[in-house]
């Protein structure tokens, strides 16, 4: 637990805004821990059948969010048809029903109306809320797609939405982006607006994108093997407690020792999020193996979807981050 305690005090001390909120400060230092990692371009999990799911009474579910919404910006209507949605028992609709606070035995029901299949204990205790993403306890024989629930919001989409998903996991649009990440979180955000996107076909996709109301940010991952739960680099948070963070840190890009037993090694995938000083306007890598990749930054927020040809995986990528007049402001690994 020391090392969490020192994840609250170090995040708390470079965030300047008003109350701490303990969940949120946790998923970031997950989210920011998850963040920095290389895959190997053809791995991942294995993806599974969609699954039909069966809704159940929530009796002692909350139903009023406890964050008030503030005005922001809004973005065109999507595609989706409001029959692609439909409620989740006892949790509000839309972003009433992101980040709700929640009993441990209120998240476990919820668990079971999205994976009705699957009865498996939790593995940890956490602040419990809809939207995260949770570990369950496994026995031997109990299948991989069992291991992680991510608790439903208030909007499940329908069969339909779930095999357009399954079928196209990394599509190529933002809206059909936007379809795909509803899935993940049960949260309708087909009307949300995206500030970075990026797509590295074959590889996988991440994006921002911002609620109606502005006072939400998602962080979507996308990758070529579909699952039914919320991949490791996606997440809900408020904006109010996600401030940028240091260049350095966000971009800290590490070899890996995955390339080293496939074979052929196909390079590797880098996916990654997140919010960077807003003067910051474009960042450059240029891995030791040579070639560069530039990612545009909106207002400090990026996405990042680069396949590395690298096939030794080595670290160290040189990396420059440039305002919007292409002046340098800072390089990393010179």
């Amino acid at each position: 637990m020391d090392d969490i305690g020192a994840e609250l005090r170090r995040l708390a001390s470079t965030d300047p805004l008003g109350a701490i909120d303990g969940h949120d400060l946790l998923a970031r230092g997950r989210r920011s821990r998850r963040r920095r990692r290389l895959l190997s371009a053809g791995g991942g999990i294995a993806g599974v059948a969609a699954v039909a799911v069966a809704a159940g009474l929530l009796p002692h579910l909350g139903t009023a969010s406890d964050h008030p919404a503030v005005s922001g910006p809004r973005t065109p209507a999507a595609t989706t048809k409001s029959a692609d949605f439909t409620a989740v028992p006892g949790v509000p609709r839309g972003e009433a029903g992101i980040d709700l606070k929640l009993s441990k035995a209120d998240a476990m029901r919820l668990c079971e109306v999205r994976y009705p299949q699957y009865h498996q204990p939790f593995r940890l205790n956490y602040p419990w809320r809809t939207t995260m993403t949770v570990m369950r306890q496994l026995k031997v024989g109990d299948p991989a797609a069992a291991s992680l629930c991510t608790i439903p919001g208030g909007d499940r989409p329908s069969a339909a939405l779930i095999a357009a998903a399954q079928q196209d996991p990394v599509p190529t649009t933002e809206a059909e982006q936007l379809r795909n990440c509803s899935v993940q979180f049960w949260s309708d955000l087909t009307r949300w607006k995206v500030i970075a996107r990026e797509t590295q076909p074959g590889a996988g996709a991440t994006l921002v994108a911002l609620s109606p109301s502005g006072r939400l940010v998602a962080e979507c991952e996308l990758r070529t093997k579909w699952t039914p739960a919320a991949e490791p680099g996606s997440g809900i948070y408020k904006v109010a407690t996600f401030s940028p963070q240091p260049f350095d840190d966000n971009f800290d890009l590490p070899g890996g020792q995955e390339c080293a037993t496939i074979r052929p090694c196909p390079g590797w995938a880098y996916l990654a999020s997140g919010r960077v000083a807003s003067n910051i306007a474009r960042i450059r890598i240029e891995p030791v193996a040579g070639g560069k990749h530039d990612i545009t930054v909106t207002d400090g927020w990026y996405a990042v979807a680069w396949l590395n040809g690298d096939k030794q995986g080595r670290p160290d990528a040189k990396l420059t981050a440039y305002d919007k007049h292409g002046n340098v402001l800072k390089v990393v690994n010179d």
